[in-house]
């Protein structure tokens, strides 16, 4: 992996507790300088998330989030190079988060979890798209047809990136990924490990995208470190407890 100058500073949009919270705990044992905005309600989980190094400042306990706060605190955030969005947030804060990381240039990872029609609307923006495949399959018979929701992973991969350009990547379990970027679609095979929990492993793998995308990694070299890292997070029981740090990765990286 490249190693940056200074860490690089990633933002992630979510709902606390959520698969983008356990995220930003990802990126931050990675090193990067990870700024949660969010909503938690009642505050929990938020004490953990610090401990492990996450801003928190940013996350109202509030009862909702909305659209304008947040795209001031992303607009506010100096050296912000990456922005990961989950849709477990409203379809407003999603598009502001989305909307913003396209104004100011940085590299964008949407996590459509769940499925919302905003999602379609703004892939125009060139955010990286991470379904699962079953949430590939709804957003293609959202855009296209039940027909071409059916069709293999891969077919349909390709269907959702022809649509922007922009890269889409499909997670598959033990299956590895799919990525299909620049017209072409390509599996990344899942990095062998004895499963003992796969609860984190989506999170590990959008946490380290997100920081290598932060630290200007190529997406593809990026994704390949990340799907080590899932695969390296399921060793253990819970959404965090092998969430690989950067040794742990570069070790298993040889």
């Amino acid at each position: 992996m490249t190693e940056p100058e200074a860490p690089p500073v990633v933002a992630v949009v979510g709902a606390v507790p959520g698969t983008v919270a356990d995220a930003a705990v990802a990126a931050a044992r990675l090193g990067a300088d990870v700024r949660l905005v969010g909503l938690a309600a009642g505050g929990a989980g938020t004490r953990d998330l610090a401990t492990e190094g996450v801003d928190v400042s940013a996350v109202t306990t509030a009862g909702h989030l909305d659209a304008d706060p947040v795209r001031r605190v992303l607009e506010g955030i100096e050296g912000l190079s990456a922005v990961l969005v989950g849709t477990d947030v409203s379809a407003a804060v999603v598009a502001a988060a989305v909307g913003t990381a396209a104004q100011r240039g940085v590299r964008c990872v949407l996590d459509p979890d769940p499925v919302i029609p905003t999602v379609l609307g703004l892939l125009d923006l060139g955010a990286v798209l991470t379904p699962d495949a079953a949430e590939l399959a709804d957003l293609v018979r959202r855009g296209a047809s039940r027909e071409a929701a059916g069709r293999p992973p891969h077919e349909a991969a390709a269907t959702l990136h022809s649509w922007s350009g922009a890269p889409v990547v499909v997670t598959l379990g033990a299956d590895g990924v799919l990525l299909a970027d620049g017209g072409r679609v390509r599996r990344l095979p899942a990095h062998p490990a004895t499963v003992v929990d796969p609860a984190g492993a989506k999170s590990a793998l959008l946490g380290v995208l997100a920081a290598l995308l932060a630290g200007g990694e190529d997406l593809e070299d990026a994704l390949g470190v990340a799907v080590v890292a899932a695969a390296l997070a399921t060793t253990a029981p819970g959404p965090r407890a092998a969430m690989p740090t950067g040794e742990q990765l570069d070790a298993a990286l040889g």
